[in-house]
């Protein structure tokens, strides 16, 4: 029996895309602005959320507090989580996660359910710092590690830079909820597609 076959079955090779790592690298930077961005979007509609809201200051700062909280806490397993299930479905369960919870941010009708579900963005937030490096290792040598990597987490600035000019232009804030998560659900499933057309990555 020669190689590649099993039973009168022959085996064919995944299909490979040129240069695939890069394009990884490149959706891991999407990954990473839209991470911010969505970070964002609450802090630079403040005025106007706790106006529609009738929030005070202090209820505002409990908001922000209950996201640092779960944001905080979520480290200490999402990291574990994507060791479990892999970067590449891991780094989309945490795409669509957080794109759900700050959708539902625009729905908030109360600074409780605002807390609440901002609470549960940053459960889903800290997985694109755990998934990413854990794809970055597999897919790139680590002589050419540093810049992959330097490429990634240059989202996070860039993300900061955008999300004010490109979210006031959102006049309601549901529309601004619901337009910064419109390219997490696009990134979410590219993420879960490429792995289809790759097989396991080279470092693995």
């Amino acid at each position: 029996m020669s190689w590649g076959e099993s039973d009168g079955a022959v085996t064919r090779p995944a299909r490979t895309i040129p240069n695939l790592r890069w394009f990884i690298v490149f959706l891991l930077f999407l990954a990473t602005v839209i991470n911010y961005v969505d970070r964002q979007t609450l802090s630079v509609l403040a005025r106007t959320i706790q106006d529609d809201l009738g929030m005070s200051d202090v209820q505002y700062s409990n908001v922000v507090q209950a996201f640092l909280l779960a944001y905080a806490l979520s480290y200490l397993v999402s990291g574990w989580f994507a060791d479990w299930l892999g970067s590449r479905a891991s780094m989309a369960v945490f795409i669509v996660w957080w794109s759900v919870a700050n959708m539902l941010t625009g729905l908030s009708r109360s600074a409780t359910s605002l807390g609440a579900f901002r609470f549960l963005l940053g459960i889903g937030e800290p997985g694109n710092y755990t998934a990413a490096p854990k794809a970055l290792s597999e897919w790139f040598q680590p002589k050419e590690r540093g810049l992959a990597f330097g490429i990634c987490t240059a989202g996070a600035t860039v993300g900061a830079t955008i999300a004010p000019p490109v979210i006031a232009e959102d006049v309601a804030a549901l529309a601004a909820f619901l337009a910064s998560d419109e390219a997490g659900f696009i990134t979410g499933s590219a993420h879960w597609v490429d792995g289809g057309l790759t097989g396991l990555p080279p470092c693995r």
